[in-house]
């Protein structure tokens, strides 16, 4: 393992660029456009989770509770999508455009930033 000076290794630590996983994703449907996707935030996981969840005594139907995943999605999905440069494509302000153009990509490419993300079992293995 390199040295890393203890100031450089604050100041990665620090770097939001520094903290996710990333991937390269070709997406045909988007012209054969290369996209880098990033493992989800807490933060983001978090804001889906009280999407999703259901209150106590609340009574939903499955329509309501789709809705509320595709919300729950869009939230996480405004949080993998990056530019060139390593910045988030997607601000909440874009949000309302999302929810009325979710669909199959977008839902492919958020599986595919979950997968980034490290499992307890292969953390356990290191």
């Amino acid at each position: 393992m390199a040295k890393v000076k203890k100031s450089n290794l604050r100041n990665l630590a620090l770097t939001a660029s520094q903290l996710f996983r990333t991937k390269k994703v070709i997406v045909p449907e988007w012209d054969n456009l290369e996209v880098t996707i990033r493992e989800p935030s807490l933060q983001a996981r978090i804001k889906c989770s009280e999407l999703v969840e259901v209150k106590e005594g609340e009574e939903l139907t499955s329509t309501q509770k789709s809705l509320r995943n595709i919300e729950g999605d869009v939230a996480l999905f405004i949080n993998i999508l990056l530019e060139e440069d390593g910045t988030l494509v997607f601000t909440e302000e874009d949000i309302p455009a999302l929810l009325e153009t979710y669909g199959p990509v977008h839902a492919r490419l958020l599986s595919e930033a979950f997968a980034l993300t490290i499992s307890v079992l292969e953390a356990e293995k290191k």
